[in-house]
């Protein structure tokens, strides 16, 4: 794999595997992601996914160089797609609207999101006749 739009094509396949996906544009670098309640925009963009999977390295994904070239690009691949998974499925209050690619302060490209309000609230817990202590009993 040498291009960001071999890694994106893998990613949307892995991704694909286990989530609805619609609007898979490998020339742009974008697709949204779907469950029953919400839909969300990803966007990779084709230079800076390159960029981002020449930068993953044994620091971010310890046990990689002692890999075959080959089994890098899959490994990193597959890392990608399951933090893109992980931003998704940990969305609880269904604030998520974008995963996509962006610089740091510190010139280093990772996934970030935007969020705009949140459509689902927690529910209160039962704390009726319900308490903690920290002492145990019979010690």
């Amino acid at each position: 794999m040498t291009d960001g739009e071999t890694f994106f094509s893998s990613i949307g396949e892995i991704l694909g595997r286990r989530h609805r996906i619609s609007g898979l544009n490998s020339k742009s670098g974008t697709f949204e992601l779907h469950d029953a309640d919400r839909t969300v925009r990803v966007t990779l963009e084709l230079d800076l996914l390159a960029e981002y999977f020449n930068q993953l390295d044994e620091h971010d994904i310890p046990g990689l160089s002692h890999s075959p070239q080959d089994a890098q690009d899959r490994v990193r691949v597959k890392r990608i797609a399951m933090w893109i998974e992980e931003i998704f499925e940990s969305d609880i209050s269904l604030s998520l609207l974008e995963i996509r690619l962006g610089r740091s302060a510190d010139g280093r490209i990772c996934l970030v999101d935007r969020r705009g309000p949140a459509r689902r609230s927690f529910p209160p817990a039962n704390t009726n006749g319900g308490y903690w202590s920290a002492d145990r009993p019979g010690t």
